[in-house]
């Protein structure tokens, strides 16, 4: 195959289509600095997928579309189309083609088009097409200047690029690299997986322990709901009981209550009839008490007077000086006078009265002398009707006295019964206060009792909420601590499960484990089989890899014997590590990493295994060092030139070579299941302990708790208790107050002072009254002397008128003396001048002789008066005394009622606080019906009706009540219920065994990607070594030959033929072995050119294009140049971008590159073997 032509378009400076035809041999392109020579390369290499537009010379790829000139308008798209010759069918895919043409098109916009003859594809199958064809990207096929100097210029690393492109084995590496890839993709996805079932892992384990929960509260609540039934109904059939028993009981109280009433509104009725007489006897008595006083005051003036008047008529029988004596008595009267004007204001109504009568006397007297002045026969006539007045006066008088008589009796009796009833009253005072006394006391000290009771209770109650919240949170701690248990247990059956069942194996090795014993010869698998530290498990993780779930087995026979079974079967594949054949590893320089700094150890020496299990695990981890951080790590890996395997604490891993490896993914914690089931069974010990402890100490609270409510409640009973009693005691203190006043008023009433004083007036009345008798006996005597008189001498006629008229003038004085006392009285002073004048008038008058006559019959008007008084005032204090036993009578009787009205109120007050307890117990059972028949409803959605047809009989209500609080305590410790959870973990179970078996099946594609992998680098090991080997010989004859002598070899870096670099040694003729660096820049280029041409040699190409890679040469080593192209090989095609006269001779067609426009390049053909 060789480049045949190539139309350019667009391109750079080739605005125009421009079409060059290559020939076999050596072809040359000229022209000047700047015609555009060198852009006919760069427009091959784009056409054939160059992406870089760094290497185009340009700044992003659309600066390679001609940009237009001071006359050219810019082109909007590039066109670049190479064809092959392909009749030696060199392309695969090809083969039937005997010319392939690459198209290559882009727009200003960006859009690009490739095209294989034709047929629009991808710049990924342009670049298939000519791996390992020597036109690849990295290939000899196409070399600048830059390039010449790149080989020498270049590290021994990058250098090696040259040398696989010539080996063939770039499709193999990038083979390798789609491979690698695919198992960074297999292996994303298997993170992913293994991520997602390390999470399905981890809610398995709480959702298997939610699960058993779930099923456990299904249980327990079945029985709850069953029991709970049966018990609410149990509790409703005897609520009712109850609730009928209280309501019968109410009824009971409610009639008693009724009758009570009435009684006691009967009761009341008569008490208030009595009260009400008692009130009007009262008032009768305080208004004869008020007359009584009066009359006694006017009783006492009347007096007062009459004692004047005597002292008046005895004063005008004395001497002088006694009645200068009485002139001065008179004197001090009236000062006395004057000191009472107060109580003057009060007698104004009495000498009213006074007047009154003085007036009726006057009257009386003026009707006498007109008598008189008829004849002694009317004389005789009118003493005959005084005389029959007094008969009359006698009888009214005998009459009293017999009255007053039967009155002082009466009294006399009653004062006796009177005493004993105030005796009695008395002892009844007197036992009511001492009980009084007694009952306060006793309030007093319930009252006491009680506040040191509710200081009690109050210090109780904040006990017992300590202990209740206390108790709250050691509940709390409890369910975590058995909900974490749980966690732990549940963890550790899922560990026991998988290591039973091997389910965190890949298939093939899950498939040989369960299979163990049939097989014969297996000892375990490797992460069984170890023990280590746990703050090592990541690091070991990652350095066993894969490793860790390689199959430990006697000997090779049991390795095929197992391998037979899964090849059998189609189970999957294994790795196993037979005890008799694999060959342990050792770890070169142990002694330097000793002391490094972050070294801990090597992998295999911080397991722990059995001894004849050595081989297999140095084979695994003697060659891994475990390194504290990832910065120690780097230190010493760049210390040790990448030669080791490193991993660090936290899964970082650095590999042989310098490749780095780490990151967040979650790792599996199910790989050492021994370890961690080891490991959970002792954080499994810790839990139980504590739990037991925490149980224990709840115990102890619910305990404490238990007995502080128990003397709260005991202490609100005996509180109420309590309270009830002080209420009693209090309504008893109110009777008793009652009492105490009743029986007080009763006491002083019966004191009898008013009756004694009552008997005492009567006494006087009695005898004033016979003195009266006796003064009318003598009237009567004295009328009748008079009428004889009359009869006998009819001169005594005119001295009886004489004394009337007398008595009249007498009379009449005394109406003008009243008179004058009513006018002084208005005001205090005119008052006490009017009595002063009085009182002057009388002394005047005891001066005076002949004016005791009117003295007598003022005395006698003040002595009429004054019997008149008396009568009125003991008839007053009769009827007081009658009044007052009337009403102690009535006060008698009202204690009497008042009392059973006290008893009817105690029953009232029993029956009312029976009915209030009643009445709150049946409210308290309509609540507690109403709340558990909503239960019904709620909970189980059914009346009581069907409730008791579903409900079982319960034999004893107390033990299922108790069994039924058993019952939900042991609900309440499985702590939150997740029902869902049942069927949650038969999704997330299920989904775990499928996703096992795409990891199964993932990592069995990683098995074989791996071993493909491995296959291409034992394929590139082996040709990169021959190639290697064929060009460093090749080399040392083209440098030989370039040079004219000298001699030349090429190097590796290292062992390692997958990354070792290429160093190249030469020797100049007559010079010492020297690194390149040392030659000159045309001793440099030769060799450089030397090489390829050697690799040419090894690694032929269709067609080679060279770049002005001569320029550094001189003209006898151009020249040298020139020959060998021509001399190396017919089959190859040299195209040359040159502009040295020696080059230009060794071709044999030449174009010319010109400018004829400025900025526009046009090409110009020249075959020189014709011309020739």
């Amino acid at each position: 195959m060789y480049l045949k032509k190539m139309e350019i378009v667009g391109f750079k400076s080739f605005a125009d289509r421009t079409k060059i035809e290559f020939d076999q041999g050596v072809t040359a392109v000229v022209g000047p600095n700047g015609s555009g020579k060198s852009n006919i390369v760069e427009a091959l290499r784009w056409a054939l997928g160059e992406q870089s537009a760094k290497s185009l010379r340009g700044g992003k790829m659309p600066d390679v579309i001609f940009s237009g000139t001071a006359k050219r308008k810019a082109l909007n798209y590039t066109e670049v189309i190479v064809t092959f010759d392909n009749t030696d069918q060199y392309l695969t895919g090809y083969e039937e083609d005997a010319e392939v043409t690459i198209t290559r098109r882009l727009y200003r916009n960006g859009d690009s088009e490739f095209l294989i003859n034709g047929r629009k594809c991808r710049l990924k199958d342009i670049h298939e097409l000519f791996t390992d064809t020597g036109l690849g990207r990295d290939s000899l096929s196409i070399i600048s200047q830059g390039r010449i100097e790149s080989v020498f210029n270049s590290k021994a690393e990058e250098r090696r690029a040259i040398f696989e492109e010539a080996a063939g084995v770039l499709k193999y590496k990038t083979r390798r690299t789609e491979t690698e890839s695919k198992l960074q993709t297999t292996q994303d996805n298997l993170d992913r997986l293994e991520d997602i079932i390390f999470e399905l892992n981890g809610q398995l384990t709480p959702l298997r322990a939610q699960r058993d929960v779930a099923l456990r509260f299904q249980d327990l609540e079945a029985q709850r709901s069953e029991l709970a039934l049966s018990v609410l109904v149990a509790q409703l059939l005897d609520e009712k009981k109850k609730y009928e028993q209280a309501k019968e009981d109410l009824n009971t109280a409610e009639t008693e209550l009724s009758a009570l009433k009435s009684q006691q509104e009967g009761y009341e009725a008569q008490l208030t009839h009595l009260k009400k007489a008692r009130l009007k006897v009262e008032q009768e008595q305080e208004k004869v008490q008020g007359d009584s006083l009066s009359l006694t005051e006017l009783k006492s003036d009347l007096q007062h007077k009459i004692e004047v008047f005597d002292l008046q008529k005895s004063s005008s029988q004395k001497s002088a000086a006694e009645r200068q004596a009485r002139i001065e008595e008179l004197d001090a009267k009236l000062l006395e006078v004057s000191q009472k004007k107060e109580a003057s204001e009060k007698k104004k109504a009495e000498l009213k009265d006074k007047e009154h009568e003085a007036q009726e006397q006057l009257e009386q007297l003026e009707k006498e002398l007109a008598r008189f002045a008829e004849s002694p026969e009317s004389l005789a006539e009118r003493l005959r009707e005084d005389y029959l007045q007094l008969v009359q006066q006698e009888a009214e008088f005998s009459n009293q006295l017999t009255k007053n008589k039967a009155e002082y009796e009466n009294i006399s009796r009653r004062l006796v019964e009177s005493d004993e009833n105030a005796k009695e009253n008395t002892e009844k005072f007197q036992t009511i206060s001492a009980d009084l006394t007694k009952t306060e006391a006793a309030l007093e000290t319930l009252a006491q009792t009680v506040q040191e009771l509710e200081k009690e209770l109050q210090e109780k109650t904040a006990a017992e909420a300590k202990y209740v919240e206390a108790e709250r949170q050691g509940q709390n701690v409890m369910y975590d601590q058995m909900q974490q248990l749980s966690k732990y247990k549940a963890n550790l059956a899922s560990m026991e499960n998988i290591r039973d069942s091997h389910s965190n194996l890949y298939q093939g090795v899950r498939a040989v484990m369960t299979q163990s014993v049939a097989l014969g010869g297996i000892v375990g698998v490797v992460a069984d089989l170890l023990t280590f530290d746990k703050k090592y498990t990541t690091a070991i993780d990652i350095a066993l890899g894969g490793g860790s779930q390689n199959i430990v087995v006697e000997d090779e026979n049991s390795a095929k014997k197992a391998i037979a079974y899964l090849r059998e079967k189609r189970l999957g594949r294994a790795t196993f590590l037979p005890l008799t054949t694999i060959k342990p590893r050792e770890f070169r320089n142990y002694e330097r990493l000793v002391t490094m700094e972050g070294f801990i150890d090597t992998a295999l020496n911080l397991v722990s295994f059995e001894p004849r299990l050595q081989r297999a695990m140095s084979s695994l981890l003697a060659t891994t060092a475990i390194v504290d951080t990832a910065e120690h790590a780097s230190q010493i890996a760049r210390a040790m030139n990448y030669t080791i395997r490193i991993v660090t604490l936290d899964g970082t891993q650095i590999n042989p070579g310098g490749s780095y490896s780490g990151g967040a993914a979650k790792r599996n914690n199910t790989t050492f299941t021994s370890t961690e089931i080891e490991h959970l069974t002792e954080v499994i010990a810790l839990a139980e302990g504590k739990l037991k402890a925490v149980e224990d100490k709840l115990q102890k609270q619910q305990l404490t708790r238990q007995t502080l409510s128990e003397q709260v409640e005991a202490l609100r009973s005996n509180i109420q208790e309590k309270r009830l009693a002080e209420q009693s005691l209090q309504l008893q203190i109110k009777q008793l107050s009652e009492q105490k006043a009743n029986l007080q008023a009763l006491v002083a009433d019966t004191e009898n002072t008013e009756a004694h004083q009552a008997l005492q007036e009567l006494s006087e009345n009695n005898e004033k009254l016979g003195q009266q008798l006796s003064k009318i006996a003598e009237d009567k005597q004295s009328l009748d002397d008079q009428l004889e008189e009359v009869k006998s001498n009819s001169q005594s006629f005119n001295a009886l008128k004489e004394q009337k008229n007398s008595a009249y003038h007498e009379t009449k004085l005394l109406l003008s003396s009243l008179k004058n006392e009513l006018r002084f009285a208005q005001t205090e002073q005119e008052r006490l001048t009017q009595e002063y004048e009085t009182l002057g008038t009388e002394k005047a008058k005891l001066q005076a002789s002949g004016e005791s006559r009117i003295d007598e019959a003022s005395r006698n008007l003040y002595a009429q008066q004054l019997k008149e008084t008396e009568a009125k005032l003991q008839e007053a204090n009769v009827k007081l005394v009658s009044l007052r036993f009337e009403r102690n009578d009535l006060q008698a009787q009202t204690e009497e009622f008042e009392e059973q009205n006290r008893d009817l109120l105690e029953q009232n007050q029993v029956l009312n606080n029976q009915k209030a307890r009643l009445e709150v117990r049946i409210e308290q059972s309509e609540k507690l019906l109403k709340n558990r028949q909503n239960t019904l409803f709620t909970e189980y959605e059914m009346s009581f009706d069907e409730a008791k047809m579903k409900a079982k009989t319960l034999e004893d209500l107390s033990e299922s009540e108790q069994q039924l609080s058993l019952l939900e305590r042991q609900i309440r410790a499985l702590g939150p219920i997740n029902l869902d959870a049942i069927t949650q973990y038969e999704e997330v179970h299920q989904r775990h065994a499928f996703l096992s078996g795409q990891r199964d099946d993932l990592l069995e594609a990683k098995n074989m990607l791996l071993e493909t992998i491995q296959e291409m680098n034992e394929e590139v090991e082996i040709r990169f070594k021959t190639t290697f080997e064929q060009i460093r010989e090749s080399f040392q004859l083209t440098f030989s030959q370039m040079f004219a002598g000298g001699e030349a070899n090429l190097e590796l870096t290292s062992t390692n033929l997958l990354e070792a670099g290429v160093e190249i040694k030469v020797q100049p003729p007559g010079k010492k072995l020297a690194s390149l660096n040392l030659m000159s820049g045309g001793e440099k280029a030769l060799t450089a050119l030397a090489l390829i041409f050697a690799i040419l040699r090894v690694r032929t190409v269709p067609f080679v294009v060279l770049d002005e890679v001569e320029a550094a040469l001189d003209e006898a080593n151009v020249k040298r140049f020139g020959d060998y192209m021509n001399h190396f090989d017919n089959s190859n095609q040299f195209i040359v971008v040159t502009h040295r006269r020696g080059t230009m001779a060794a071709a044999g067609t030449m174009y010319g590159v010109t400018m004829a426009d400025a900025g526009v390049s046009k090409v110009i053909s020249v075959r020189l073997e014709d011309e020739a």
